[in-house]
C-alpha cells in the first residue's frame, strides 16, 4: 500500500476525511480538539486502539493498519467483502498487478546496481518497500483465488 511511518500513516488517514478535522475529532475522540492534541502527542497523548479503528472506519483510510502490519513484519490485505462475487477475470486483473509489482521491483533493482554496482541503505529501503508491495499483491491474489476456487473449508479459512 505505502511506506509511511505510523504517525505519517495516521495523518494520511485523517487527510482522507472530506470534512473539517474538528468534525472528525468529534467522531473519533468525542471532542473538537482531542484529535489535534493526539496527533501532535500534546502532553503525551496518543490515539487509543479503538480511536484508530474509528478513524479508519470514518475516513475510509487503511494506511494506519497497513503501517502497523508492516512494522510487525506482516501485511494488511484489503479484500472485497465476502458477498462480492469474484470470477477468473478478477484473478487475471490481480495476476497483472503481481507482474507490474515484480516488474517495478526488478527495474528498480537493476537501476541501483547499474549505477555503482552496489545497493546502499537508501536503495535497500526502497527495494524492501517495493518487495513488500509485491508480497502483499501475491497474498491478495492467493486469498482471492481461494475465494473463487476453494472448497467451502478453504474459503472459510481464507477469510
Amino acid at each position: 500500500m505505502d511506506d509511511f511511518s505510523l504517525d505519517d500513516a495516521i495523518r494520511e488517514d485523517v487527510a482522507r476525511w472530506p470534512h473539517s478535522q474538528e468534525s472528525l475529532s468529534r467522531v473519533v475522540c468525542g471532542s473538537a480538539q482531542g484529535l489535534r492534541h493526539k496527533l501532535v502527542h500534546f502532553k503525551g497523548q496518543h490515539l487509543r486502539p479503538e480511536e484508530l479503528v474509528m478513524l479508519q472506519l470514518s475516513s475510509g483510510g487503511r494506511h494506519t493498519v497497513s503501517a502497523m502490519a508492516r512494522e510487525l513484519g506482516g501485511a494488511f490485505l484489503m479484500l472485497p467483502p465476502t458477498e462480492v462475487c469474484l470470477d477468473n477475470q478478477d484473478l487475471l486483473v490481480e495476476a497483472n498487478k503481481i507482474h507490474a509489482a515484480l516488474g517495478t521491483l526488478l527495474t528498480q533493482m537493476n537501476e541501483f546496481i547499474q549505477n555503482d554496482g552496489l545497493i546502499d541503505e537508501s536503495e535497500k529501503a526502497k527495494l524492501d518497500a517495493q518487495g513488500h508491495a509485491a508480497y502483499v499483491q501475491i497474498l491478495r491474489f492467493l486469498s482471492l483465488t481461494y475465494r473463487v476456487y476453494g472448497t467451502a473449508e478453504v474459503v472459510k479459512t481464507a477469510q
